[in-house]
């Protein structure tokens, strides 16, 4: 087990406007909820915590859920650019459906950089325009297709992506905080079983480990990994 280092995503929400055979949101068994401001600021106190003692370089504001459909999406994302400072990769992920110039120009101050999943083509066509004129498209996401998993075994899928990669989340001790405030090992995790703690708990006090999903996903979470980048 190894200390938490680094918050490496926050959910913003859990909710989704696409039910993709090829993702576990459709069954996700935990809440489909937006995150409450108490719980989103609580979140970036402990990226800023963790900033303070060992650097990050990139806060992602999404989880197993399109960002874009909370409310509060503008507003957080300013909110999170101001936690983390300049210096450090704001990332954002979305399958298009809501993007518009005025969404785009209107977090562009953020300078976040926003990566477009080509779930729906005719979709993410002009949220790509729209991200372009506005500055902060970095680029899109084909990985269904060419680097496809099949979530630790959580959908019926096939496996594209390289296999036997040491995991990043276990091997830098980065962690998740999902939709409704709970601290879990990987983004993967759609039932809540890598919950480790809530971001109202003195998260440095906390630790991160290999989980159930581990046994079947393609990326290697064995300790040898963490071992490896200790020595």
């Amino acid at each position: 087990m190894k200390p938490i280092r680094a918050i490496h995503q926050i959910e913003m929400t859990s909710r989704c406007n696409l039910r993709c055979r090829y993702c576990t949101h459709p069954k996700m068994p935990r809440p489909k909820m937006d995150m409450t401001e108490e719980t989103f600021r609580r979140a970036l106190h402990w990226v800023k915590a963790f900033q303070s003692v060992r650097p990050h370089p990139e806060l992602n504001l999404a989880g197993i859920g399109e960002s874009t459909l909370h409310p509060e999406f503008v507003r957080f994302t300013h909110l999170a650019r101001e936690a983390v400072g300049p210096y450090v990769d704001l990332v954002l992920a979305t399958n298009g459906l809501l993007m518009t110039d005025e969404l785009a120009a209107a977090i562009a101050p953020a300078k976040p950089k926003v990566w477009v999943s080509l779930h729906r083509p005719e979709k993410a066509g002009p949220a790509v325009e729209a991200l372009k004129r506005a500055g902060i498209y970095s680029g899109s996401s084909s990985d269904p297709s060419l680097a496809a998993v099949n979530w630790a075994g959580q959908v019926e899928w096939h496996v594209s992506a390289p296999k036997g990669k040491p995991c990043p989340w276990i091997t830098h001790s980065m962690v998740m905080v999902m939709s409704d405030g709970r601290v879990t090992r990987c983004c993967f995790d759609s039932t809540g079983d890598g919950v480790i703690a809530h971001v109202d708990d003195d998260l440095s006090a906390y630790a991160t480990s290999p989980f159930s999903l581990c046994t079947n996903c393609h990326l290697d979470a064995r300790p040898r990994a963490v071992k490896q980048e200790a020595a």
